[in-house]
């Protein structure tokens, strides 16, 4: 990896979500840039998110061709809207896929995944009855 997506990924493996900012028009954006895709400006510094957000949209897969994913099934895969603004896919752990809905409050976990670390999403504690 290199670039701006080599440090979304080092950030990760402390444990948090970085992700860049734009200085010229105060918004967050997702994936990595070089340069904001609202104002066109290269003004992006990176900001730790809060790490917290809610359940926008999700699907519940059964059946995985993937050898590594195939003993997981079933999972549940989600797009999950950040308290900053941005919605990022992600699958959501710690709790069974039937007790996931729309709106619940989730927050960050990190993974390691062979030789690099992932985000997820599991229930936030206030919520956590999975």
């Amino acid at each position: 990896m290199q670039g701006n997506t080599a440090v979304f990924f080092n950030k990760l493996a402390s444990g948090k979500l970085w992700l860049q900012y734009c200085e010229s028009c105060h918004k967050y954006i997702f994936y990595p840039r070089v340069f904001c895709p609202n104002c066109l400006k290269p003004d992006l510094q990176w900001k730790e998110t809060s790490g917290q957000g809610k359940v926008y949209s999700f699907t519940i897969i059964h059946y995985s061709n993937l050898p590594e994913k195939s003993e997981q099934v079933p999972y549940a895969y989600a797009i999950v809207e950040l308290a900053e603004g941005i919605r990022l896919a992600a699958n959501i752990t710690d709790c069974h896929p039937k007790d996931i809905s729309i709106g619940m409050s989730v927050e960050l976990t990190v993974k390691k995944y062979h030789y690099s670390y992932l985000h997820y999403f599991r229930p936030a504690t206030m919520n956590r009855k999975c």
